[in-house]
Protein backbone atom coordinates (compact mmCIF):
# COMPACT_ATOMS: atom_id res chain seq x y z
CA UNK A 1 0.00 0.00 0.00
CA UNK A 2 1.40 3.24 1.26
CA UNK A 3 4.86 1.83 2.01
CA UNK A 4 5.12 0.31 -1.47
CA UNK A 5 4.19 3.62 -3.09
CA UNK A 6 6.84 5.40 -1.01
CA UNK A 7 9.53 2.95 -2.15
CA UNK A 8 8.56 3.40 -5.81
CA UNK A 9 8.78 7.18 -5.42
CA UNK A 10 12.19 6.83 -3.78
CA UNK A 11 13.49 4.64 -6.61
CA UNK A 12 12.16 7.13 -9.16
CA UNK A 13 13.89 10.08 -7.49
CA UNK A 14 17.12 8.10 -7.21
CA UNK A 15 16.97 7.20 -10.92
CA UNK A 16 16.36 10.82 -11.87
CA UNK A 17 19.27 11.94 -9.70
CA UNK A 18 21.63 9.41 -11.31
CA UNK A 19 20.46 10.40 -14.79
CA UNK A 20 21.04 14.09 -14.02
CA UNK A 21 24.53 13.34 -12.70
CA UNK A 22 25.36 11.30 -15.80
CA UNK A 23 24.11 14.09 -18.05
CA UNK A 24 26.19 16.62 -16.14
CA UNK A 25 29.31 14.47 -16.49
CA UNK A 26 28.65 14.01 -20.19
CA UNK A 27 28.22 17.77 -20.68
CA UNK A 28 31.45 18.47 -18.80
CA UNK A 29 33.31 15.89 -20.88
CA UNK A 30 31.93 17.46 -24.07
CA UNK A 31 33.06 20.88 -22.84
CA UNK A 32 36.55 19.56 -22.15
CA UNK A 33 36.69 17.94 -25.58
CA UNK A 34 35.56 21.18 -27.23
CA UNK A 35 38.17 23.15 -25.32
CA UNK A 36 40.84 20.64 -26.29
CA UNK A 37 39.96 20.97 -29.98
CA UNK A 38 39.54 24.75 -29.94
CA UNK A 39 41.37 26.28 -32.85
CA UNK A 40 43.75 29.21 -32.37
CA UNK A 41 42.27 32.61 -33.14
CA UNK A 42 42.52 33.60 -36.78
CA UNK A 43 41.76 37.22 -35.91
CA UNK A 44 44.92 37.65 -33.84
CA UNK A 45 47.07 34.55 -34.33
CA UNK A 46 50.10 33.93 -32.15
CA UNK A 47 53.32 33.78 -34.16
CA UNK A 48 56.94 33.04 -33.35
CA UNK A 49 59.84 35.47 -33.45
CA UNK A 50 61.07 34.14 -36.79
CA UNK A 51 57.65 34.86 -38.33
CA UNK A 52 57.47 38.55 -37.37
CA UNK A 53 59.27 39.66 -40.53
CA UNK A 54 56.70 37.93 -42.74
CA UNK A 55 53.81 39.36 -40.73
CA UNK A 56 55.15 42.92 -40.87
CA UNK A 57 56.49 43.03 -44.42
CA UNK A 58 55.00 40.25 -46.53
CA UNK A 59 51.54 39.23 -45.35
CA UNK A 60 48.61 41.59 -46.06
CA UNK A 61 50.96 44.04 -47.70
CA UNK A 62 50.07 47.75 -47.53
CA UNK A 63 47.82 47.76 -44.47
CA UNK A 64 48.69 48.69 -40.88
CA UNK A 65 49.95 45.86 -38.67
CA UNK A 66 49.20 45.60 -34.96
CA UNK A 67 51.61 43.57 -32.87
CA UNK A 68 50.99 42.52 -29.27
CA UNK A 69 53.83 41.12 -27.18
CA UNK A 70 52.21 38.96 -24.56
CA UNK A 71 53.38 39.48 -21.00
CA UNK A 72 54.78 36.69 -18.85
CA UNK A 73 51.54 36.39 -16.88
CA UNK A 74 49.15 37.02 -19.76
CA UNK A 75 45.57 37.29 -18.56
CA UNK A 76 44.55 34.49 -20.91
CA UNK A 77 46.91 31.98 -19.36
CA UNK A 78 46.85 29.98 -22.61
CA UNK A 79 49.45 31.70 -24.78
CA UNK A 80 46.73 33.42 -26.82
CA UNK A 81 45.96 37.10 -27.26
CA UNK A 82 43.29 38.34 -24.81
CA UNK A 83 39.69 38.49 -26.00
CA UNK A 84 39.52 42.29 -25.93
CA UNK A 85 42.45 42.40 -28.40
CA UNK A 86 40.73 39.90 -30.73
CA UNK A 87 37.53 41.95 -30.38
CA UNK A 88 39.36 45.04 -31.62
CA UNK A 89 40.75 43.02 -34.52
CA UNK A 90 37.24 41.99 -35.54
CA UNK A 91 36.34 45.61 -36.30
CA UNK A 92 38.97 45.70 -39.08
CA UNK A 93 37.90 42.55 -40.89
CA UNK A 94 35.00 42.37 -43.33
CA UNK A 95 34.64 38.93 -44.82
CA UNK A 96 38.04 38.08 -46.23
CA UNK A 97 39.06 41.73 -46.48
CA UNK A 98 41.24 43.33 -43.83
CA UNK A 99 41.93 47.01 -43.30
CA UNK A 100 44.42 46.23 -40.54
CA UNK A 101 46.17 43.02 -39.51
CA UNK A 102 46.47 41.95 -35.90
CA UNK A 103 48.83 39.35 -34.56
CA UNK A 104 50.61 38.51 -31.34
CA UNK A 105 53.88 37.01 -30.16
CA UNK A 106 53.72 34.46 -27.39
CA UNK A 107 55.22 35.25 -24.02
CA UNK A 108 58.71 34.08 -23.25
CA UNK A 109 61.93 34.35 -25.20
CA UNK A 110 60.22 35.25 -28.50
CA UNK A 111 58.40 38.19 -26.93
CA UNK A 112 61.54 39.33 -25.09
CA UNK A 113 63.58 39.31 -28.31
CA UNK A 114 60.89 41.24 -30.16
CA UNK A 115 60.63 43.75 -27.30
CA UNK A 116 64.37 44.40 -27.52
CA UNK A 117 63.92 45.28 -31.20
CA UNK A 118 61.36 47.90 -30.22
CA UNK A 119 63.65 49.28 -27.53
CA UNK A 120 61.86 48.08 -24.39
CA UNK A 121 63.78 46.07 -21.82
CA UNK A 122 60.96 43.94 -20.50
CA UNK A 123 57.45 43.07 -21.58
CA UNK A 124 55.01 44.32 -18.91
CA UNK A 125 52.62 41.80 -17.36
CA UNK A 126 49.65 43.02 -19.41
CA UNK A 127 51.62 42.97 -22.64
CA UNK A 128 52.86 45.67 -25.02
CA UNK A 129 51.19 46.72 -28.28
CA UNK A 130 52.69 48.42 -31.33
CA UNK A 131 50.77 49.82 -34.29
CA UNK A 132 52.96 49.81 -37.42
CA UNK A 133 52.12 51.70 -40.62
CA UNK A 134 54.14 53.27 -43.45
CA UNK A 135 57.44 52.22 -41.91
CA UNK A 136 56.64 53.83 -38.54
CA UNK A 137 55.62 52.25 -35.26
CA UNK A 138 53.65 53.74 -32.37
CA UNK A 139 53.36 52.08 -29.00
CA UNK A 140 49.79 51.88 -27.76
CA UNK A 141 49.73 52.61 -24.02
CA UNK A 142 46.91 51.19 -21.95
CA UNK A 143 46.24 50.62 -18.29
CA UNK A 144 45.93 46.97 -17.20
CA UNK A 145 43.35 48.18 -14.66
CA UNK A 146 41.08 49.53 -17.39
CA UNK A 147 38.12 47.42 -18.41
CA UNK A 148 38.33 45.14 -21.43
CA UNK A 149 35.78 47.24 -23.34
CA UNK A 150 37.65 50.46 -22.63
CA UNK A 151 40.96 48.96 -23.81
CA UNK A 152 39.38 47.57 -26.96
CA UNK A 153 37.75 50.90 -27.88
CA UNK A 154 40.96 52.85 -27.27
CA UNK A 155 42.97 50.43 -29.44
CA UNK A 156 40.39 50.63 -32.23
CA UNK A 157 40.62 54.40 -32.19
CA UNK A 158 44.42 54.28 -32.51
CA UNK A 159 44.30 51.78 -35.36
CA UNK A 160 41.55 53.72 -37.19
CA UNK A 161 43.82 56.77 -37.20
CA UNK A 162 46.61 54.66 -38.74
CA UNK A 163 44.25 53.21 -41.35
CA UNK A 164 43.01 56.66 -42.39
CA UNK A 165 46.52 58.14 -42.35
CA UNK A 166 45.55 60.70 -39.72
CA UNK A 167 47.78 59.41 -36.93
CA UNK A 168 49.76 62.06 -35.10
CA UNK A 169 53.47 62.22 -35.89
CA UNK A 170 54.58 62.42 -32.28
CA UNK A 171 55.95 59.38 -30.47
CA UNK A 172 56.64 57.57 -33.71
CA UNK A 173 59.69 55.40 -34.24
CA UNK A 174 60.94 53.49 -37.29
CA UNK A 175 59.64 49.95 -37.53
CA UNK A 176 62.62 47.88 -36.36
CA UNK A 177 64.21 45.33 -38.61
CA UNK A 178 63.61 41.66 -37.96
CA UNK A 179 65.54 38.72 -39.40
CA UNK A 180 64.09 37.29 -42.57
CA UNK A 181 62.88 33.70 -42.30
CA UNK A 182 65.13 30.99 -43.63
CA UNK A 183 64.19 30.09 -47.13
CA UNK A 184 65.20 26.55 -47.91
CA UNK A 185 66.76 26.31 -51.31
CA UNK A 186 64.84 24.15 -53.67
CA UNK A 187 67.04 21.23 -54.51
CA UNK A 188 67.86 21.25 -58.20
CA UNK A 189 67.72 18.08 -60.21
CA UNK A 190 71.00 16.20 -60.39
CA UNK A 191 72.42 16.19 -63.91
CA UNK A 192 75.22 13.81 -64.78
CA UNK A 193 76.01 13.03 -68.39
CA UNK A 194 78.49 10.82 -70.16
CA UNK A 195 79.79 13.29 -72.71
CA UNK A 196 80.18 12.07 -76.27
CA UNK A 197 81.59 13.68 -79.38
CA UNK A 198 78.08 15.01 -80.04
CA UNK A 199 77.00 16.09 -76.55
CA UNK A 200 80.28 17.55 -75.22
CA UNK A 201 79.89 20.92 -77.01
CA UNK A 202 76.27 21.22 -75.87
CA UNK A 203 76.18 19.80 -72.34
CA UNK A 204 79.67 20.75 -71.16
CA UNK A 205 80.90 23.74 -73.15
CA UNK A 206 77.55 25.29 -74.06
CA UNK A 207 75.53 25.63 -70.83
CA UNK A 208 75.35 29.38 -70.17
CA UNK A 209 73.67 28.94 -66.77
CA UNK A 210 76.56 26.73 -65.67
CA UNK A 211 79.84 28.37 -66.73
CA UNK A 212 81.96 25.59 -65.20
CA UNK A 213 82.11 22.02 -66.49
CA UNK A 214 83.71 19.28 -64.39
CA UNK A 215 84.31 15.96 -66.10
CA UNK A 216 85.99 12.74 -65.09
CA UNK A 217 88.28 11.40 -67.82
CA UNK A 218 88.28 7.62 -67.59
CA UNK A 219 90.33 4.93 -69.25
CA UNK A 220 87.34 3.17 -70.76
CA UNK A 221 85.51 3.21 -74.09
CA UNK A 222 82.56 5.49 -74.59
CA UNK A 223 79.19 4.13 -73.47
CA UNK A 224 80.14 2.60 -70.10
CA UNK A 225 78.67 5.39 -67.97
CA UNK A 226 79.96 7.42 -65.03
CA UNK A 227 81.13 5.92 -61.73
CA UNK A 228 79.10 6.40 -58.54
CA UNK A 229 81.71 8.73 -57.04
CA UNK A 230 81.08 11.30 -59.78
CA UNK A 231 77.35 10.98 -59.20
CA UNK A 232 77.84 11.73 -55.50
CA UNK A 233 79.91 14.79 -56.39
CA UNK A 234 77.16 16.01 -58.73
CA UNK A 235 74.51 15.56 -55.99
CA UNK A 236 76.64 17.48 -53.51
CA UNK A 237 76.89 20.47 -55.88
CA UNK A 238 73.45 20.23 -57.47
CA UNK A 239 72.67 23.86 -56.54
CA UNK A 240 75.98 25.23 -57.80
CA UNK A 241 76.48 26.55 -61.37
CA UNK A 242 78.45 23.47 -62.44
CA UNK A 243 77.85 20.83 -65.11
CA UNK A 244 79.11 17.36 -64.22
CA UNK A 245 79.87 14.45 -66.48
CA UNK A 246 82.42 11.89 -67.54
CA UNK A 247 84.22 10.91 -70.70
CA UNK A 248 85.25 7.46 -71.86
CA UNK A 249 88.66 8.74 -72.96
CA UNK A 250 90.29 5.52 -74.06
CA UNK A 251 92.03 6.21 -77.38
CA UNK A 252 91.28 9.97 -77.23
CA UNK A 253 94.96 11.01 -77.42
CA UNK A 254 94.43 14.47 -78.96
CA UNK A 255 91.64 15.29 -76.52
CA UNK A 256 93.81 14.31 -73.52
CA UNK A 257 96.85 16.18 -74.86
CA UNK A 258 94.88 19.45 -74.84
CA UNK A 259 94.75 19.12 -71.04
CA UNK A 260 98.38 18.04 -70.74
CA UNK A 261 97.34 14.45 -70.11
CA UNK A 262 97.90 11.03 -71.64
CA UNK A 263 96.38 7.62 -71.07
CA UNK A 264 98.88 6.86 -68.31
CA UNK A 265 97.53 9.91 -66.42
CA UNK A 266 94.02 8.51 -66.16
CA UNK A 267 91.73 8.67 -64.37
CA UNK A 268 91.68 12.46 -64.04
CA UNK A 269 89.19 15.16 -63.14
CA UNK A 270 89.20 18.22 -65.38
CA UNK A 271 87.35 21.49 -64.84
CA UNK A 272 86.80 23.72 -67.87
CA UNK A 273 85.66 27.34 -68.02
CA UNK A 274 84.55 27.55 -71.65
CA UNK A 275 84.01 31.34 -71.90
CA UNK A 276 85.65 33.73 -74.34
CA UNK A 277 89.06 32.93 -72.87
CA UNK A 278 88.78 29.23 -72.15
CA UNK A 279 90.75 27.87 -69.20
CA UNK A 280 91.11 24.57 -67.40
CA UNK A 281 92.55 22.94 -64.30
CA UNK A 282 93.03 19.23 -63.65
CA UNK A 283 93.26 16.73 -60.82
CA UNK A 284 95.04 13.48 -61.63
CA UNK A 285 94.14 10.25 -59.95
CA UNK A 286 97.70 8.96 -59.82
CA UNK A 287 97.81 7.04 -63.10
CA UNK A 288 98.67 3.41 -62.80
CA UNK A 289 101.41 0.81 -62.94
CA UNK A 290 102.89 0.62 -66.40
CA UNK A 291 102.21 2.70 -69.45
CA UNK A 292 98.57 1.77 -69.73
CA UNK A 293 97.44 3.75 -66.68
CA UNK A 294 93.91 3.30 -65.42
CA UNK A 295 94.95 1.76 -62.11
CA UNK A 296 94.87 5.06 -60.25
CA UNK A 297 91.84 6.27 -58.36
CA UNK A 298 89.98 9.54 -57.92
CA UNK A 299 89.25 9.72 -54.20
CA UNK A 300 85.94 11.32 -53.23
CA UNK A 301 87.64 13.58 -50.66
CA UNK A 302 90.19 14.80 -53.21
CA UNK A 303 87.49 15.50 -55.80
CA UNK A 304 85.41 17.37 -53.24
CA UNK A 305 88.38 19.52 -52.22
CA UNK A 306 89.18 20.14 -55.90
CA UNK A 307 85.69 21.47 -56.69
CA UNK A 308 85.53 23.45 -53.42
CA UNK A 309 88.81 25.19 -54.30
CA UNK A 310 87.44 26.15 -57.71
CA UNK A 311 84.18 27.51 -56.31
CA UNK A 312 86.09 29.27 -53.53
CA UNK A 313 88.34 31.04 -56.06
CA UNK A 314 91.64 29.53 -54.91
CA UNK A 315 92.23 27.14 -57.83
CA UNK A 316 94.82 27.92 -60.48
CA UNK A 317 93.69 27.71 -64.12
CA UNK A 318 95.68 27.36 -67.34
CA UNK A 319 94.81 28.89 -70.70
CA UNK A 320 93.13 26.62 -73.21
CA UNK A 321 93.82 27.82 -76.79
CA UNK A 322 90.71 26.04 -78.09
CA UNK A 323 88.13 23.72 -76.65
CA UNK A 324 89.14 20.16 -77.49
CA UNK A 325 86.71 17.82 -79.21
CA UNK A 326 86.20 14.09 -78.94
CA UNK A 327 86.71 11.75 -81.85
CA UNK A 328 83.65 9.69 -82.77
CA UNK A 329 84.00 6.01 -81.80
CA UNK A 330 84.09 4.80 -85.41
CA UNK A 331 87.34 6.72 -85.96
CA UNK A 332 89.06 5.11 -82.98
CA UNK A 333 91.04 1.86 -83.16
CA UNK A 334 90.87 -0.97 -80.65
CA UNK A 335 93.65 -0.17 -78.20
CA UNK A 336 96.01 2.29 -79.76
CA UNK A 337 93.88 5.24 -80.79
CA UNK A 338 93.06 6.18 -84.37
CA UNK A 339 93.02 3.59 -87.14
CA UNK A 340 96.11 3.40 -89.18
CA UNK A 341 95.58 4.16 -92.84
Amino acid sequence: GLFGGFMCLRHLLLSLSLAAAAASDEKAAAGEKKAATKRPSSLAPVVGYRDIYSQLHLNDDGIPKVLMLLGGDSDTGSGEAPSWYSSAAMRFKQGRTKTAAFFAVAAGRDAARAAARFGIEEVPPGGAIFVCASGKARRFHFSPEAGAGERSRALRSTVEAAVSGEAEEQDLQPVPSFPEPDRPRKAAAVTLDEFTHESLPLLCYGVKAKPLCVMALLLQPSGQGCPAEIGALARRHRNDPVSFGCVGAKGQADFLAAFGLEQASLPALVAVKPGRRARFTALQGGGGAGEGGGEGRLEASAMGAFVDAILGGSASFQRLPELPELEPPYLLGGEGGKDEI
